[in-house]
């Protein structure tokens, strides 16, 4: 397995793997945010490759504050093989080269018990909201 940066031709399979993993959303997760993700000079986005598919891909952030890990998905039939470890552990390092002191992850509750055992612990005080559209919040603030 290969632990590489995203490229804007693994589009097409990473859309398919956040499909498959109920984790895609156009406005979020579609190829002209995953574009705009791997050009951010603050982003982190990286893909797993075994015999030249992509089978995983991890992205997050870190803002010279701290590191967030914001999404993480592995293709069903690559599940529990430690590829979701891996990218994890690189997706760390590479904070970690940036001056990142720790890492948080905004996960899902099915995730949960995945990111204990990396070690991660629930902040009972975190609250994660999204708004659909940021013209909408910002019409709101008027």
């Amino acid at each position: 397995m290969k632990i590489r940066d995203f490229n804007v031709k693994d589009i097409n399979e990473v859309v398919q793997i956040l499909k498959l993993n109920n984790q895609y959303s156009r406005l979020l997760e579609g190829p002209e945010a995953m574009k705009r993700v791997s050009e951010c000079e603050t982003a982190v986005y990286l893909v797993a490759e075994k015999e030249s598919k992509v089978v995983g891909v991890i992205k997050g952030i870190y803002d010279g504050s701290r590191a967030l890990i914001h999404q993480i998905s592995v293709h069903p039939e690559y599940q529990k093989q430690g590829i979701g470890r891996a990218l994890v552990q690189e997706i760390a390092r590479r904070f970690k080269e940036r001056g990142a002191p720790s890492v948080a992850v905004t996960a899902s509750t099915q995730s949960k018990e995945f990111f204990e055992k990396l070690g991660f612990k629930e902040l009972t005080y975190a609250v994660f909201m999204v708004a659909d559209s940021i013209d909408e919040v910002i019409e709101k603030i008027k």
